[in-house]
């Protein structure tokens, strides 16, 4: 959470509420098998370890793949997005890259970019 005080415009409670929200919603709803449509680059296959389709609040979607150790995200806005990577100093803490951030917490991870924060979730909201 020492990451979330940095946000501009949301306090850490409010930023923790909304992530609290989705891992509830992201542990009832069962992960796609299969990604619709994988979008990850091809020289990031062969040290993927996992790809994640997530579904935004704002109702963009975004390919994360999780490279090498974990601590290298590679995210793609669907869906014709240029791959930005972000890194992790540790487990559990953020990733960040040139344009953005991102704080995982469960099935939802709340991306930071330019000052705007979209919180998406491993499966869409059921309507």
């Amino acid at each position: 959470m020492r990451a979330l005080r940095h946000l501009p415009g949301l306090t850490a409670a409010r930023i923790g509420a909304v992530l609290f929200a989705g891992m509830v919603v992201g542990a009832c709803n069962p992960a796609p098998s299969q990604p619709a449509e994988p979008a990850h680059e091809k020289h990031l296959t062969p040290r993927l370890i996992a790809q994640r389709i997530m579904y935004c609040d704002d109702g963009s979607r975004a390919d994360v793949d999780f490279i090498d150790d974990g601590l290298k995200m590679g995210v793609t806005w669907l869906p014709k997005g240029r791959t930005e990577i972000l890194h992790a100093q540790r487990t559990g803490e953020e990733f960040r890259g040139d344009q953005s951030r991102a704080v995982v917490a469960g099935g939802s991870i709340a991306f930071t970019q330019r000052g705007k924060i979209r919180v998406c979730h491993r499966t869409p909201e059921e309507s």
